[in-house]
Parts: C-alpha cells; sequence; structure tokens
C-alpha cells in the first residue's frame, strides 16, 4: 500500500520512465531497420520487445561491414548503456511496488532460481533519474548511429510505412485493398 508517498508524484515519476522508455523503444526500431539495410525490416522489429532488438542490433553491429571499428566500438558501448537502462527500467516498472517509512519505494524482486527476496530501495528522485538515463542512452544510441551510418539512418524503418501508408502490423493478418 502506497501510504508515505504522494500516489501523483508516483505516477508522475513512472510515467516518466515510460514515455522516456517508449522513445528509447522507438530509437531502438529505427536503429534495428538501418543496421539491416532494409525497409522489410519494420515486418519483423514490430514484434520485438526492446531487450531482443537491443541484442539483435548488438549482433548485428559486430558483423556489419559498413561500420569502421571505432563507430562500431561507440555503437556496441550506446547499446550496453541501453541494455543497462532498459534492464533498470524493467525492474522500476515490473516489480511490486511497496513504500516505507520517509517516502522511500521498495521494489521487491522474487529472483528467479531463488525463493530470497530481492529489496531494493528507490527514492522518487531515483525514478526521475531512471528517465532520464533510459532518455540519454536512446540519444547515445542515435548519436552513434549516425556516426557508423551516416544522418538518413533513421529514415530506413519509415520507408515501408510511406509506401503503404499505414502502420505495419506487427501481427499476421490479410491485406486489405488500400495497402
Amino acid at each position: 500500500m502506497l501510504t508515505s508517498v504522494d500516489v501523483d508524484d508516483l505516477r508522475n515519476a513512472l510515467g516518466g520512465v515510460v514515455l522516456e522508455a517508449a522513445y528509447l523503444e522507438r530509437v531502438l526500431r529505427a536503429a534495428f531497420s538501418a543496421l539491416v539495410g532494409s525497409k522489410y525490416a519494420a515486418v519483423v522489429d514490430g514484434r520485438l520487445m526492446a531487450a531482443a532488438l537491443i541484442e539483435d542490433c548488438e549482433r548485428i553491429a559486430r558483423y556489419h561491414t559498413g561500420i569502421t571499428d571505432p563507430a562500431r566500438e561507440a555503437l556496441l558501448a550506446a547499446l550496453r548503456a541501453c541494455r543497462h537502462a532498459n534492464r533498470e527500467r524493467n525492474r522500476v516498472i515490473h516489480d511490486t511496488w511497496a513504500t516505507r517509512p520517509g517516502s522511500v519505494m521498495v521494489t521487491l524482486h522474487d529472483a528467479r532460481r531463488s525463493h530470497d527476496v530481492t529489496v531494493t530501495a528507490r527514492t522518487l528522485t531515483e525514478v526521475r533519474q531512471l528517465a532520464d538515463q533510459v532518455a540519454d542512452a536512446a540519444d547515445e544510441l542515435r548519436a552513434a548511429m549516425t556516426t557508423a551510418l551516416g544522418a538518413g539512418w533513421a529514415h530506413v524503418e519509415d520507408q515501408l510505412r510511406e509506401e503503404l501508408g499505414h502502420e505495419v502490423r506487427a501481427e499476421p493478418g490479410p491485406l486489405d485493398d488500400a495497402g
């Protein structure tokens, strides 16, 4: 039960994390399409979660022959920052929330291979800082992708959407006459 934390402040702080995570995911989808080098990558990336996008981008970046070694290292470092920020985002958003006296929130995380419960205390300020960390990771990835592939990299993912005139669906379904 949330007794010593203002619920509106908590919602605001968590909302900031969710908003910045959506931005990170958008950048990851664009990076995936650009690294694959095909507008059709948007058909696949729409069904991938952020963790899978990060992992796939890392794998492709390691083998991408059009990226210089210094740019590759910067890109891999940016993807590691994305991985860390996404992991922290998952803990804050998906773990169970409780509070303790003094406006310190506690997440209760059940470790998969243990019956022990890990307790992580977070303040509202720390949650707000996480939102900044997620946004910074996305910005770092954008900059690394621009260095690696040039300024037009972010447009690859949008090409198919523009041609079809609508979003690419993640679920398979019949094609309609409109495109």
